[in-house]
Formats: structure tokens, C-alpha cells, sequence
């Protein structure tokens, strides 16, 4: 699960030595998941891919702070690349699946009618 291991890269030196960079990595990994179970949670597929595409900017600034890392050096190479591999696939998940439900949802909708004055 990206989440885990994105919180256990922050809990090693030196990357745990960084507070804010690795309070930031931990906050955005932790709201993927609670975006996309609240998203859920409201019960309609428009509120659903709203918050899908809420989790998809944590998974992007996610990754943006896991390239920080590894551009300073901050972590193990080995657990780097994992987590890395990890965002880079939820990335991939999310973008697939809100663009077959956004799809979908285009679909079933009326077309509407725009009064004429």
C-alpha cells in the first residue's frame, strides 16, 4: 500500500530528520486513501470522481516530494524506488478510472437545453 510505505520512508534518518518535508509526504499519502473512501462514501458518481480527482492531486504532490527526496538524498535508494513505483501505479490507476466514470457519467446524462430568448 503506497500510504504504508510512504510513511515508513519518512521514519529512517536522514529523511526523518527533515520535519516538514516528511510531515508533508505522510499528510499527502494519508489523504489518497481517505479522499477515495469519502468520495465513495457519498453514494453518487459525480461526488465520487470529484474526490478521485482530489486524491489524484495528493498522489501528484506525492510524488513531486518523493523526487525532492531522492534528488537530496534523503532516503535508501531501495525503499525510495518502491514507493516511487507505488505512486507512479495509483497515478496510473486514478487517471483511468476517473476518466472511465467521468466517460460514463457523460454518457447517461440528457443532453440539456439551452432556453432561446
Amino acid at each position: 500500500m503506497l500510504a504504508v510505505a510512504a510513511y515508513r520512508l519518512t521514519l529512517d534518518p536522514p529523511l526523518s530528520r527533515q520535519f516538514a518535508l516528511a510531515d508533508q509526504i505522510r499528510r499527502s499519502a494519508g489523504s489518497i486513501p481517505a479522499n477515495i473512501a469519502e468520495g465513495y462514501a457519498l453514494g453518487t458518481t459525480a461526488q465520487f470522481v470529484r474526490f478521485l480527482r482530489i486524491a489524484l492531486g495528493s498522489a501528484a504532490e506525492l510524488r513531486a516530494h518523493l523526487d525532492l527526496v531522492q534528488e537530496l538524498e534523503f532516503a535508501r535508494e531501495e525503499s525510495l524506488r518502491r514507493a516511487r513505483a507505488l505512486c507512479d501505479d495509483e497515478i496510473g490507476l486514478l487517471i483511468g478510472l476517473v476518466y472511465t466514470l467521468k466517460r460514463r457519467l457523460d454518457t447517461t446524462r440528457p443532453p440539456s437545453r439551452v432556453p432561446r430568448p
